[in-house]
């Protein structure tokens, strides 16, 4: 499940992206919503019993509308 977060986050936000925005602060502020919506959702899943890690429709929606590029 964890591993499915991690390709989950970078399908938003890839790799090279989240160093750009620790290194310069481009696109900080998206880069921080996806990590923290991805975190609180695992968590919150993890807390469940879950097994595969699943985006809610909303956060999906909310995250592309909110895509900088």
């Amino acid at each position: 499940m964890k591993e499915q977060c991690k390709q989950i986050i970078y399908s938003y936000v890839d790799a090279e992206t989240q160093l750009n925005a620790a290194l310069t602060g481009e696109h900080s502020e998206y880069v921080a919503l996806v990590l923290q919506l991805m975190r609180d959702a695992y968590r919150e899943q993890v807390a469940n019993g879950e097994t595969t890690f699943t985006v809610a429709i909303a956060i999906d929606e909310l995250l592309t509308n909110e895509c900088p590029w």
